[in-house]
């Protein structure tokens, strides 16, 4: 168990990265489908909804929000900065909260915005912390 945990807070900044982007395409992708749809079938069925359901793309969803808050608990553990820590974690709550409203029915266009934005932050944090990581172990061995 020990070598797990060591191993997921080894690869925290890795996963997290992987799941924002994966958390990413599959809301772009979704919503450009969806868009696709909705103005191909305008004409025929107005009032075309998209609602989310917990089918196979909601199960999706609830696994990338359970990822990506592992990956932002155990970064952050090895976060150098304060502040830094605290970005992510407001990151990944603007996502959890985008994510879970969209289930009750919250679904306005600015919405989706702040869940690509707060992925992309977290990519981008993740990124940062990996690159802190390196730059300070680089600073160690040349000490």
């Amino acid at each position: 168990m020990c070598s797990f945990k060591n191993t997921l807070e080894k690869n925290s900044d890795q996963i997290g990265i992987t799941g924002s982007l994966i958390c990413l395409v599959h809301c772009i992708l979704t919503s450009g489908i969806i868009l696709g749809s909705s103005f191909i079938s305008h004409h025929a069925h107005h009032g075309h909804h998209h609602h989310h359901t917990f089918d196979f793309w909601g199960i999706v969803d609830l696994s990338m929000i359970l990822v990506s808050g592992v990956a932002v608990y155990f970064a952050t553990r090895k976060c150098l900065k304060h502040t830094h820590s605290k970005l992510m974690w407001i990151c990944y709550l603007a996502y959890l909260a985008t994510t879970i409203s969209k289930y009750l029915g919250f679904e306005p266009i600015e919405l989706s915005l702040i869940s690509y934005a707060a992925s992309i932050s977290l990519i981008g944090l993740h990124i940062k912390n990996i690159w802190k990581a390196r730059k300070s172990l680089l600073h160690q061995k040349a000490i």
